[in-house]
């Protein structure tokens, strides 16, 4: 589990892949995912506990990427409106060295200083437009999920390092509200029918990895029973033969 990290989710739906267990089964799976999640790397020799283990240890993966990018997210808009605090007085030393360059003796120094100066603003104002953005996205909150509205600011605000525009500033027109909506259908938003079969919304490969590992198991399970049955059929030879 990645550092500061101390908690983790299991999903509803994967009930359907422990149920397939015995109670026995169940449990040693529960102690296997938790040394899992606390990095102790556990190796299990039961087939169908890591057959059933497979597709939950794959939503941890997925988990993880989702809550770095948050973290990410959030730090990102921290530090933007640390830095959009300090606008005011950059700003405040632009104009300054602007009037001291109309009047000074020395015009190559004061037009380096101004140089470097506007550097600066042009950095800290692309931050406060991040800021805005996010700001911008807030009355969203109520329509759509913070997972998928952190997602969209990441997406629209990136911008390379010598960039003065981020993503959605380069585009021709960029309604937000119009974007949220596509972005939503696109990616956040199951037909009627899933929201029946697929509650929690999870993706087709996702849904996909919980149908193979069921299919797995019951075929484990399948077999189990079929070398458990070999083995009774050759005691009762083993019996007849020493009567």
């Amino acid at each position: 589990m990645a550092e500061n990290k101390t908690s983790f989710v299991l999903y509803s739906d994967q009930r359907t892949l422990i149920n397939l267990l015995s109670n026995e089964q169940a449990g040693i799976l529960l102690k296997h995912i938790f040394a899992y999640v606390n990095d102790e790397n556990p190796i299990c020799e039961d087939q169908l506990i890591t057959i059933a283990f497979e597709p939950i240890k794959q939503q941890f993966k997925r988990d993880l990427i989702k809550w770095e990018r948050t973290k990410e997210g959030r730090s990102a808009a921290g530090k933007a409106s640390a830095e959009a605090r300090r606008i005011n007085k950059i700003q405040q030393t632009s104009t300054n060295v602007n009037k001291a360059q109309q009047t000074s003796t020395n015009p190559t120094v004061n037009d380096n200083v101004n140089v470097n100066v506007n550097v600066n603003v042009i950095k800290d104002i692309l931050n406060v437009r991040k800021v805005n953005f996010s700001e911008s996205l807030k009355p969203f909150l109520e329509k759509y999920s913070k997972d998928m509205l952190n997602d969209f600011y990441l997406y629209w605000t990136e911008h390379g390092e010598k960039d003065k525009k981020m993503r959605f500033e380069k585009e021709r027109s960029f309604g937000l509200s119009q974007r949220l909506a596509t972005w939503n259908k696109n990616n956040f938003k199951p037909r009627q029918q899933n929201r029946i079969d697929n509650p929690h919304g999870l993706s087709l490969a996702q849904l996909e990895n919980n149908r193979i590992a069921a299919i797995n198991i019951q075929e484990a399970i399948k077999q189990k029973a079929k070398d458990k049955e070999l083995d009774i059929q050759d005691e009762l030879r083993r019996k007849q033969q020493n009567q």
